[in-house]
């Protein structure tokens, strides 16, 4: 900006009366800001000292409920272990004087999950007379399978030793584990001496019922 163009300065009275004013204002300004100041900090000491008291009703609505012991649900979380054909027969020989029923299936055989249950139900009928049962699926070891294995055992709330498969190469567990022409379902039935007394699975031409399995664990647990 040059110089004749900068406003011309207001005569020296004019100036005067306005610094008059402003003072005033600032006066003014000040003792109110200062008025309502300590108004704000009595008001701060007082509510410190006695907070507003909430009706029954208020204090309900704003803190929420916490759940009783006797409304809070659990569930049992389901453990699923994985083996190899070596670590599994090595957990049947632990069984010995025990009968061992073990159910092979796998998440991708549908009689295989239809008929789930009724191992869990003979798990927990004859339990106490001696049968552990086992359920061992025969899945691939990817992390995908894994997930679906978990959340069916889940759902069917599997209380009994649950294992999964841990070799890569399946065609080789389904050897391992002499599971008859890789069919599942697959049953094996362990005597108390921890030898294969009876299996079910894998031969079409001598199919099998559920009361099969049931007659052949009844018989294994009456031989002492």
């Amino acid at each position: 900006m040059s110089k004749k163009d900068r406003p011309s300065p207001a005569p020296r009275s004019s100036l005067l009366l306005m610094c008059v004013v402003a003072v005033a204002a600032w006066a003014i300004a000040g003792c109110t800001g200062q008025e309502s100041s300590a108004t704000s900090s009595t008001a701060s000491v007082s509510a410190a000292k006695n907070p507003p008291q909430a009706s029954v009703g208020e204090a309900t609505a704003a803190t929420p409920s916490r759940p009783t012991a006797a409304s809070e649900t659990t569930s049992t979380a389901v453990t699923v272990e994985p083996a190899s054909p070596e670590e599994l027969k090595k957990f049947i020989a632990s069984q010995r004087g025990k009968v061992v029923l073990v159910d092979f299936w796998a998440t991708y055989c549908l009689p295989c999950r239809e008929k789930f249950p009724r191992t869990l139900a003979l798990a927990k009928k004859y339990g106490d007379q001696g049968l552990t049962a086992i359920s061992m699926s025969m899945d691939s070891p990817e992390p995908s399978y894994q997930k679906q294995i978990r959340e069916f055992l889940q759902k069917q709330n599997s209380e009994i030793k649950n294992f999964a498969n841990r070799l890569e190469d399946t065609d080789a567990a389904f050897a391992a584990l002499d599971i008859v022409g890789g069919a599942l379902p697959h049953y094996k039935i362990y005597s108390r001496d921890g030898k294969v007394r009876k299996q079910f699975g894998g031969d079409p031409d001598h199919p099998f019922a559920e009361a099969d399995i049931e007659q052949a664990v009844v018989a294994a647990l009456k031989d002492r």
